[in-house]
């Protein structure tokens, strides 16, 4: 009995440990200072503005109805977070986030709701070492893949919110998880979701200039992102478990 019992323990336990999103990062490729690599599992966007394009798709003439729409925009990164502890950046360098996602933008009365194309669109996280604020090219780190994203613009209020799920595949060498696996060696599914934060909306029109037409506007948001990184060892784990539990119950019968 005691034998079953703990292998319950030691399958429940797994089933909490299956997956974890804290990441080693090894900073030190791009000069960042060695030995001190970035352990994290947040990381906290600055404020961009991110230029959109919204086409008269319904040939209505006025924003109202079902549009097509397309962003795009990139960003640095402000801050690698693990828990409540910020970690920042190493002077070093900097990373970007670029994206272009694209879908479409449904409005009615004061509300536009999009809903992104699965697949659709790119982003990327960048590390550029010619540190000026501005993104200037440089090594890519990270290729995402839109899974599943939707966003609600308040246009009286100038605000909204966005939830964007991505697939990562991360650049062979700058990552790690807690096991020290390279995340790129790895068969299983990593994912990241991107929180985004709209703060204010500019030059947005309720017409087009002609049916048909298209018209250019910005958005100023902030963003965050987390991950999901599966662990082997912890598979492995729940393998054992479960086969103690049989064993266990092999015995009893």
């Amino acid at each position: 009995m005691n034998k079953l019992l703990l292998a319950s323990l030691i399958t429940a336990t797994s089933f909490g440990a299956a997956a974890s999103s804290v990441i080693t990062f090894d900073d030190s490729s791009f000069n960042g200072t060695a030995g001190s690599e970035v352990v994290f599992d947040f990381i906290d966007y600055d404020t961009d503005l991110a230029d959109v394009t919204q086409v008269d798709t319904d040939l209505s003439g006025d924003i109202a109805g079902t549009e097509d729409f397309s962003e795009i925009g990139s960003t640095d990164v402000v801050n690698f977070k693990l828990g409540s502890t910020l970690l920042g950046t190493d002077p070093a360098y900097e990373v970007f986030y670029n994206y272009t996602f694209s879908g479409m933008a449904t409005t009615v009365g004061n509300q536009i709701e999009v809903s992104f194309d699965v697949g659709a669109g790119a982003s990327g996280l960048y590390v550029d070492t010619n540190v000026n604020g501005t993104f200037d090219g440089g090594t890519q780190i990270a290729d995402f893949s839109l899974t599943q994203g939707t966003c609600e613009i308040f246009i009286s209020a100038n605000t909204g919110f966005c939830f964007i799920d991505l697939d990562v595949d991360f650049t062979a060498g700058y990552f790690t998880n807690v096991n020290g696996d390279d995340l790129s060696t790895l068969d299983s599914r990593q994912t990241a979701r991107l929180v985004v934060t709209v703060q204010d909306i500019l030059g947005l029109d309720y017409d087009y200039d002609a049916v048909g037409g298209s018209q250019d506007f910005q958005l100023n948001h902030d963003g965050n992102m987390t991950f999901d990184v599966p662990e082997p060892a912890s598979v492995a784990i729940l393998g054992l478990g479960l086969l103690g539990f049989a064993g266990a119950r092999r015995r009893k019968a």
